[in-house]
Order: structure tokens, then C-alpha cells, then sequence
């Protein structure tokens, strides 16, 4: 954001030495095209991100051959004594298309961050529980009418561990929004170690994964392994609770009370977590 801010300042202030450029110097007598197209190159540049996408030389160089066209139509002089101001109308359009674009491209990576802090950088984002409670619903029942083990994993990160990991983020940017980064990273992790047909809902603060065909002797290897896969690709520490049927609970209801009441007992880890690394977790071993 400084790098951002000090970009448009600095093109504020060559505008405003642009156009009071002629006060300065009485040798200097821009012409009315260079005064219209110095601004409308930098108002095009910072309104269209397409421009982006084409090399920087292109960028710069172009817009000079039609500044000249434009110029000898209008009987403007460019040449022999004038040659000196034609140089330095050019140059003028030339520095101010390079700032101009610099700010765009500022503008475009705070674009890229804000989409990236928002949850929706992950291709299957789990809904709200509102959403998902009616399918988890209709599982629980399913389970409970074959009898088939189920499972309801209520989890969540610990506040503590999120700092931990803010600390090593952008410390200009505000704490909430943080805090959504990491839980987007949280649920990208998550979606990644599980298998497609468990699901996955926010509720409040936490999530909710129903585990078809889970049986709770399976659940210790798979919570070590969301754990260890989310401390080393996030950063942060998770709680976790869980709830089968029919051990625990044989109702929707029960299941979530039942769970939410473990992870909230759970007790809270103050250990430093590990930072995330390069290295990916191995395939989800839930279909072994």
C-alpha cells in the first residue's frame, strides 16, 4: 500500500510540474496536443487493465508515432528549432505513461490480494451451514436408516494460532481481513486432504465436515493429518471435536452438540506452530 500511495503521489506532483511547466521557464511553450494527450495517456493507462497485459516498451513507444501524426496534422512545427520542445513534449508522454502504468499495476496487485483474501481463490468453497445443513441432514439419516457409520467433525482455528500467523503477513492490512485469509487457507487445505463426497460447511466460526463411511477408529490418523497439513500450509493451530453415530449421538442435532461441545473442550495449544512451506501434504489417505 506505501508502494501504491507514494506512486500516485508521484504522479500528481510530475502533472503538476507538467502544467506549470511554461511559469518556469519562459523557453518552453508546450503545445495545446501535448497538453491533452499527457493526461488522456494517463487516465487511458490507469482505466484500462488490458493495457497491462502488453509489453511495457509497446506500451510507451506507441502512443508517440500518433502523438507526432497528430501534431504535423495540425500544422504544429516539429522540426529544426523546434526540434528541442518536440523532445521534450515526447519525453513528457513518455514519463508520464511509465507512471501511469506503474500505478495501474499497483492498483491491479491490491485487486489480486483482495480476491485472494476473500474465500473465493478456492474452486469448491464449503457454504454456509444454512446451505449445507439440509444435505448433512439427509446423510445423517441415510447412515442412521442402512446403518452405516457417520461421522460429524466440528473444527475450527485457534485465535492464538492466527496471530501467530499474522505476524508473518502483511502488517498493514487490517486484522479481519486477515483473519479471512487465513481461513480461506484453512479451507483450501481442508477441501485438498478430503475426499470430494465429505462435506464441508461454516457455522459461525468454525467448520462442520460430515464423513460418510468414517468409523471413529479411522479418526485419530485423520485428525493428525488435517492438523499437520494445516500448521504446515497455513501456519496455524486447529481444534478439533468429533461426534459419530451411533456412539455419540443418532440425531442431526446431537451429532453438532455433541462435537462442538468436544472441540471447545479441547485444550488450547501455545505451541509456536510451523510456518508454511513449499512442500504438499501427501495424498488424503481416507480411501486407503
Amino acid at each position: 500500500m506505501k508502494r501504491m500511495r507514494l506512486l500516485v503521489a508521484v504522479l500528481i506532483a510530475w502533472l503538476f510540474f507538467f502544467y506549470n511547466i511554461e511559469r518556469l521557464s519562459r523557453f518552453v511553450d508546450i503545445t495545446a496536443v501535448t497538453y491533452t494527450f499527457v493526461p488522456a495517456m494517463a487516465i487511458v493507462t490507469v482505466l484500462t487493465p488490458g493495457l497491462r497485459r502488453i509489453p511495457a516498451w509497446v506500451h510507451v513507444i506507441a502512443p508517440i508515432p500518433v502523438f507526432l501524426i497528430v501534431e504535423t496534422l495540425l500544422k504544429d512545427e516539429l522540426w529544426g528549432a523546434y526540434l528541442a520542445l518536440t523532445v521534450t513534449e515526447v519525453c513528457a508522454i513518455v514519463l508520464t505513461t511509465i507512471l501511469a502504468r506503474k500505478v495501474s499495476m499497483g492498483i491491479s496487485e491490491f485487486e489480486s490480494a483482495v480476491a485472494n483474501i476473500t474465500i473465493g481463490q478456492i474452486d469448491n468453497p464449503p457454504g454456509p451451514f444454512s446451505a449445507g445443513q439440509g444435505e448433512i441432514y439427509r446423510q445423517v439419516r441415510r447412515a442412521r436408516d442402512h446403518q452405516r457409520p457417520l461421522t460429524l467433525m466440528a473444527l475450527r482455528v485457534e485465535e492464538e494460532s492466527i496471530q501467530v500467523a499474522l505476524d508473518r503477513m502483511v502488517q498493514e492490512a487490517q486484522q479481519a481481513m486477515m483473519k479471512q485469509y487465513v481461513l480461506s487457507g484453512v479451507t483450501k487445505t481442508i477441501c485438498n486432504e478430503l475426499e470430494d463426497y465429505n462435506i464441508i460447511a461454516k457455522r459461525n466460526d468454525h467448520f462442520l465436515i460430515l464423513l460418510p463411511e468414517v468409523t471413529p477408529d479411522r479418526l485419530p490418523d485423520l485428525t493428525r493429518q488435517l492438523r499437520k497439513a494445516v500448521s504446515e500450509q497455513v501456519g496455524v493451530t486447529l481444534q478439533v471435536g468429533t461426534a459419530s453415530l451411533p456412539e455419540n449421538a443418532i440425531t442431526f442435532e446431537g451429532l453438532v452438540e455433541k462435537a462442538e461441545e468436544k472441540m471447545a473442550a479441547e485444550p488450547k495449544s501455545f505451541l509456536r506452530p510451523q510456518w508454511p512451506t513449499a512442500q504438499r501434504m501427501p495424498p488424503s489417505a481416507l480411501s486407503e
